[in-house]
C-alpha cells in the first residue's frame, strides 16, 4: 500500500500553527491558575518586607512616610494603651479612610490582639474592599506596645485573568489567521524551489538531464547547484557512454571485416590445395594470412590492455635513442620502398623523460610504419624541439588525403584513411589507436594535422621535472 504523502508547505504551516496555538493555551493556563497565586505571593512578600524593615530600622513618622511612599503601601500605627477594642477598631477604620482605603468590614478581634502581644510573629489578614472588587492585604505586628499595620490593595486577579484570556482569545483568532497566511507564504517561498528540484530530479530519472535556474541564496540553492552539477556530469557520462557504444559497434564491425578477409583467403586457398589447383604459391598465401590473423590478435590484446589502463612501468629514458633504434629496424623496409627519411638533428642531447621504453618504442614503430605506408612522394620528415616543459617530436609525410577529412577519425580502430595504401606492407588498422592510448596512459599528448595534403603528427613528451 502506497504511503500517503503531504506537501512540506502544508506540514510546516500546520506545525507552526499548532505551536502557536499550544503557546496560547499554555498562556491561558498560566493566567488562570498560576499567575493569580504568583501575584498574591508577591504582594504577601512585599508587605512582609516592609514590616521587617519597620521592625529593624523605621520608627519615626518621617521614616514610615518615606517607606510608605517608596513601596506604595499603607502603614498605620496605634499605641496599645488600654483603649477598648471598639475604640481601637474605630480609630483604625478612621485612619484607613483618611488614607483612602475603603473596606467593607474591617475588624481586629481581641484574639488577634492577644496573639500579637504574646508572639513576635506577625499576622496576615485579607479584607474585602467591596464594590472595588479588590481586597486589602494586611500584615500586623506589635512592636514595643505599638500596633503596626502594613497593607496593600490587591486586585481580584482571577477575574482580571479571565478578561485577559477573553481578550487573548479574540486577538489569537485574528492573529492566528494572519500568522497562518504569513507562514504559508514564507513556507511556499522555501518549498517552491524544492518542488522545482523534485521535477528536475524526475526529469533526470527519465534520462533527461535538465538543470534548474531557481537557485536561492541558502542551503537549498547549494542543493540546486549540486543537482545541476550531477545532471551535467550524468549528461556528459551518458554522451561518452553512447559514443563508446557506437565506437564499440564500429570496432566490432571493423574487426569482423579485418578477420573476414584472411579467413576467406585461407579457406579459398585451402580448397584450391584440396582440389589440386595449387601452383606452388597457395601454401605461402595461407601462411601469410595465418600470420596476419596472428598479428591482428596480438594487436587486439595489446589494445585491450591499454584500454584497461593497467599500471605501466616508467623509467628515465632518452627519446632520441628509442627513435634511432626504430629507424634502424625499419631502414631495410624504407630502402626497399625507396623512401627517404629527412631528419633534423638537435644540436644538444635531449633531456630525459620518464616512460615505459617498450610502449614508447611501439609509438615510434607505429608512426614511422604509418608514414611508410601512406607517403605519396617517398619522403618522410622528422624533427625535434625542446622547451622548458616538454620535448616535441614531429613526423610528417605527403598524402592523398583531402582537406574535408576529419582528422579525429584517424584515431579510430581499423579506420583506413587512404585506400591507396601500400599493399605490400601488412597492417591491422590499430596502429594509431594504440599510439593514442599509449600517449594518454603516460599523460603525454599527440595531435594530428592535415596541412596542404601533408599529414603531420605532433607529440609532446613532458620532462621528468614536469612529471614530478
Amino acid at each position: 500500500m502506497k504511503k500517503k504523502t503531504r506537501k512540506i508547505s502544508t506540514t510546516l504551516t500546520l506545525t507552526f500553527s499548532l505551536i502557536i496555538i499550544g503557546s496560547f493555551i499554555i498562556m491561558f493556563i498560566l493566567n488562570s491558575l498560576i499567575v493569580p497565586h504568583y501575584y498574591f505571593s508577591k504582594m504577601e512578600h512585599k508587605v512582609s518586607s516592609v514590616m521587617t524593615e519597620i521592625q529593624h530600622s523605621a520608627s519615626s513618622q518621617q521614616q514610615l512616610a518615606e517607606l510608605e511612599d517608596n513601596n506604595q503601601v499603607t502603614i498605620i500605627t496605634r499605641r496599645l494603651d488600654g483603649t477598648s477594642l471598639d475604640d481601637f477598631n474605630e480609630a483604625l477604620n478612621l485612619e484607613l479612610n483618611r488614607k483612602k482605603v475603603a473596606l467593607n468590614r474591617f475588624w481586629i478581634t481581641q484574639e488577634t490582639v492577644d496573639q500579637l502581644k504574646n508572639s513576635p510573629q506577625p499576622v496576615q489578614r485579607n479584607f474585602d474592599q467591596g464594590k472595588q472588587k479588590s481586597t486589602f492585604l494586611v500584615e500586623m505586628r506589635v512592636i514595643g506596645n505599638t500596633f503596626y499595620l502594613v497593607g496593600i490593595s490587591t486586585v481580584n486577579f482571577s477575574e482580571t485573568a479571565s478578561l485577559i484570556n477573553t481578550f487573548n482569545f479574540i486577538s489569537l483568532s485574528i492573529t492566528l489567521l494572519l500568522i497562518i497566511v504569513l507562514i504559508y507564504i514564507s513556507v511556499r517561498k522555501i518549498t517552491d524551489p524544492l518542488v522545482n528540484l523534485k521535477k528536475v530530479a524526475e526529469e533526470i530519472t527519465g534520462l533527461s538531464f535538465v538543470t534548474t535556474n531557481d537557485i536561492p541564496a541558502n542551503e537549498i540553492g547549494e542543493l540546486a547547484l549540486s543537482i545541476n552539477k550531477m545532471s551535467y556530469a550524468l549528461a556528459t557520462y551518458q554522451k561518452n557512454l553512447l559514443a563508446k557504444n557506437e565506437q564499440l559497434k564500429q570496432f566490432t564491425a571493423d574487426l569482423t571485416h579485418e578477420l573476414k578477409t584472411p579467413i576467406a583467403l585461407i579457406k579459398a586457398y585451402g580448397s584450391g590445395i584440396e582440389d589440386d589447383l595449387d601452383d606452388g604459391t597457395y601454401l605461402n598465401v595461407i601462411l601469410q594470412q595465418t600470420q596476419r590473423l596472428n598479428d591482428i590478435v596480438d594487436q587486439m590484446l595489446d589494445y585491450a590492455k591499454l584500454e584497461q589502463q593497467q599500471p605501466i612501468h616508467k623509467v628515465p629514458l632518452q627519446l632520441s635513442d628509442t627513435w634511432r633504434q626504430t629507424v634502424t629496424e625499419l631502414r631495410p623496409t624504407m630502402e626497399k620502398e625507396e623512401i627517404l627519411l629527412l631528419e633534423a638533428d638537435t644540436d644538444t642531447p635531449l633531456s630525459l623523460i620518464e616512460a615505459d621504453p617498450i610502449l614508447l618504442k611501439r609509438v615510434f614503430d607505429n608512426l614511422l610504419t604509418n608514414s611508410i605506408k601512406y607517403t605519396t612522394d617517398k619522403e618522410i620528415q622528422a624533427s625535434w624541439r625542446e622547451t622548458e616543459e616538454f620535448i616535441e617530436f614531429t613526423i610528417s609525410n605527403q598524402t592523398s588525403l583531402t582537406s574535408d577529412l576529419d582528422v579525429d577519425k584517424l584515431w579510430e580502430a581499423f579506420y583506413v584513411h587512404e585506400k591507396s595504401r601500400n599493399k605490400n606492407l601488412s597492417g591491422t588498422g590499430l596502429g594509431l589507436s594504440i599510439v593514442q592510448s599509449i600517449m594518454n596512459e603516460h599523460g603525454f599528448t599527440i595531435e594530428a594535422r592535415l596541412v596542404h595534403k601533408t599529414l603531420i603528427f605532433v607529440l609532446h613528451f613532458y620532462k621528468v621535472s614536469e612529471q614530478a
